[in-house]
């Protein structure tokens, strides 16, 4: 992660932000800014909190020297993770904003406005949704009587108010995170929308963001399959698949809605040229009726070639996609996100055909 561009972001849109930054921008920012890659702060922070809860379960004696739970790994991880994905997600957002620039109806401050509100978010509504986020999971754990023996530390108290609070922490990021996402592709959608000017003939400027958009997509469902990976007795667990499947269907579902704007443009777009298309065909087909009933044939030659032009030119508006992703895209995010569902459906079948 080059802190150069962080910085040059922050000079080009300091003077016209529309909005303060939020508590995870200004973080993330102020790792960019410490001398060195931003990726080792982040590790560090990592291996500051795993290393924070082998003293306190060691030292209480929680755990036997040498064992530790990759569960608690993960809670550690899943804080300094999502900071660093959402400025990864920030910074390929501004790249396929600058590859969508020459489509787009924007004056160069609607542009600077829109790529901050793209990559930033604001700061009071991020702040909101955190402490929603962090009093709802309190709350819930509260009334389940969740945290009275947090993973069987009732009698370790340093240890279980050390892991309470790491788990707090990192609801108040994921809740942040989750809130970034859905800022970030409503701002997709916004500028697909508003800002873009239409042209099937040139659709590559459109990638740029279908391509973010199923990044987004990708990165929903990792999280999710990298905690049945730490605890692989889940997917033989049908309630834990319950949840998996909404979330992976919420996850496909984040890289077509922001899409569906510019999808019904490019369809408005498609039907009127094949429309006007249509009309010179008929047209056309009209005049030749005329001629071979009239026994004027002169020009006949000409006007053939005129109704295979047409032809042709249907055939090709129809072949056009309306939908603003290259198709490998939508085959490498089909993969990622069903494989490994058909891995796991594959596996409780065999277990329960070879099973007692």
């Amino acid at each position: 992660m080059a802190n150069a561009a962080t910085d040059d972001q922050v000079k080009a849109e300091g003077e016209t932000q529309p909005y303060a930054p939020s508590w995870l921008d200004r973080v993330n920012a102020w790792l960019a800014r410490l001398p060195g890659p931003s990726w080792a702060y982040y590790l560090g922070i990592w291996l500051i909190l795993v290393l924070l809860q082998i003293a306190a379960l060691w030292g209480e004696g929680a755990y036997a020297v040498g064992t530790f739970l990759p569960n608690h790994t993960a809670i550690a991880g899943l804080i300094p993770f999502l900071l660093a994905l959402a400025l990864y997600l920030d910074k390929k957002a501004s790249s396929a904003l600058a590859t969508l620039r020459p489509a787009m109806k924007a004056s160069d401050d609607e542009y600077g406005r829109l790529r901050y509100q793209l990559t930033t978010l604001p700061a009071r509504p991020t702040l909101l949704v955190s402490l929603i986020g962090v009093a709802s999971i309190v709350l819930l754990n509260a009334a389940l009587d969740g945290f009275s023996d947090f993973s069987g530390l009732g009698a370790f108290p340093i240890s279980r108010t050390l892991i309470y609070l790491m788990y707090v922490g990192a609801w108040w990021v994921v809740a942040a995170f989750l809130y970034h996402t859905v800022h970030q592709l409503r701002t997709i959608n916004l500028i697909y929308t508003r800002y873009t000017q239409v042209n099937l003939f040139k659709m590559r400027p459109l990638y740029g963001l279908s391509g973010l958009t199923a990044l987004t997509s990708v990165s929903l469902t990792a999280i999710t399959y990298g905690w049945m990976v730490i605890n692989p007795e889940l997917w033989g667990d049908l309630i834990s698949m319950a949840i998996v499947l909404p979330i992976t269907a919420l996850a496909f579902a984040a890289f077509i809605w922001p899409l569906l704007g510019i999808h019904r443009l490019l369809e408005e777009g498609k039907g009127r040229l094949l429309d006007e298309c249509s009309l010179r065909l008929e047209a056309a087909i009209a005049e030749l009726h005329r001629r071979v009933d009239s026994g004027g044939l002169e020009g006949m030659d000409d006007l053939n070639k005129t109704i295979s032009s047409l032809e042709i030119e249907r055939n090709l508006l129809e072949g056009i996609p309306t939908w603003p992703w290259r198709t490998e895209t939508v085959r490498l995010l089909i993969t990622a996100l069903a494989l490994p569902l058909g891995l796991w459906f594959i596996q409780y079948v065999l277990q329960r055909l070879m099973g007692p």
